[in-house]
């Protein structure tokens, strides 16, 4: 039950399957990711699809309620990392895809799975009956949804998934009135050190956003991103038709932040925001500049949420170096069902493990926050 569609019809199933007025009327309208306008320019992209190994898979409740999916033959894109458990399926000579996986493709940022105006636990229970459905019918290895939100965990715990826990790093804005307010909550050492870091000679920095973007901000931040995937020897899931698209659809949910030298523009950053919330996406440079990796990417970003009175900052998945800037260690969450029954019992073991790694990780990082006591 691995589907495979041309890209013209997947396209046709997928705007039957989810017009946008029935889109509209069950999201949420506090993250962007969900946002009809982002998945529709994944699609129209083709940067999701079949041939990419991501076909989506929905299921509707009627008109109440929407739960998107899509079927995966692989595990890129969706930074809860499962290869370990692909190998082990491969050691033993068992397909491990395809499954079936809830994410906003490529975005490691915990949105709503089910797609309810107000969120309802047995409006919930129901959309993920009807999707569990699919999954024991279909040759499926297991089911994933990544990146839950809190009141969402217990419909899955009650529908005997396990839930596994793992890290990011977020800032939070306890009432900031400037980024001066902000470096006066940390340490002396670690606010200096941030202030030698913004100190960047002969770059200036922009941030767009709303009417300010245009296309042409679309096609830099397009190139300052593939100069990061090649710089990292990663795989360019989005391409330039994708940027255009939100540039275009989305500026009312977009910061663009921009560095030049001599008004050539040489790095870029791009962010998604809603009123509660900055998340940060992609970032590139065409010239090396000291520290501006952390210019762009952290402090135009902290700098913003002062500014609008933006409560947290997901800066995206890893890195221990955002603590001394101001970020703190915060658990994400997952739920996770696999059909086999002696890796169930494997992995139900590997994740209870897994938590109490995490709750060490957290501990001990937490000991080196920047902030006074």
């Amino acid at each position: 039950m691995c589907f495979k569609f041309d890209v013209d019809f997947q396209q046709k199933y997928y705007r039957n399957m989810i017009s946008r007025e029935l889109w509209d009327k069950n999201r949420p309208k506090n993250n962007p990711f969900l946002n009809y306008q982002f998945l529709n320019a994944l699609i129209q992209s083709q940067s999701v699809g079949t041939e990419t190994g991501w076909t989506p898979s929905i299921v509707k409740n009627e008109d109440e309620g929407l739960l998107l999916s899509f079927i995966k033959n692989h595990s890129y894109g969706e930074y809860i990392f499962d290869w370990g458990w692909a190998e082990a399926y491969q050691k033993y000579g068992i397909p491990y895809y395809p499954k079936l996986t809830s994410m906003i493709p490529f975005t490691p940022a915990t949105t709503q799975h089910f797609l309810l105006k107000e969120f309802n636990y047995d409006q919930a229970s129901q959309l993920l009956n009807k999707h569990d459905e699919l999954y024991e019918k279909g040759n499926f290895s297991s089911s994933h949804f990544l990146f839950l939100t809190p009141e969402e965990i217990s419909v899955f715990q009650n529908h005997n998934y396990m839930i596994r826990e793992s890290m990011q790093y977020h800032f939070f804005n306890k009432n900031y009135k400037s980024f001066e307010d902000f470096l006066s909550n940390l340490k002396t050492k670690k606010a200096k050190n941030i202030r030698h870091e913004r100190d960047i000679p002969d770059v200036v920095i922009r941030q767009y956003t709303g009417d300010e973007l245009t296309e042409a901000h679309a096609e830099r931040m397009y190139q300052f991103y593939i100069s990061t995937i090649v710089n990292k020897h990663s795989h360019d899931y989005l391409n330039k038709d994708f940027f255009v698209l939100i540039f275009q659809n989305m500026k009312e949910s977009i910061l663009y932040a921009e560095a030049s030298v001599n008004d050539k523009p040489i790095a870029g950053s791009l962010f998604f925001y809603d009123h509660e919330k900055l998340y940060g996406r992609y970032w590139g440079s065409t010239l090396h500049v000291d520290n501006l990796h952390f210019e762009l990417c952290y402090y135009q970003g902290i700098d913003f949420c002062i500014k609008n009175k933006l409560d947290v900052f997901e800066a995206g998945a890893q890195g221990e170096h955002k603590i001394a800037r101001g970020f703190r260690p915060i658990r994400t969450y997952s739920a996770h069902k696999i059909k086999h029954p002696g890796f169930h019992t494997a992995i139900s073991e590997f994740i209870e493990n897994e938590k109490k790694q995490i709750a060490y990780s957290i501990d001990k990082l937490s000991d080196y926050l920047p902030f006074k006591v």
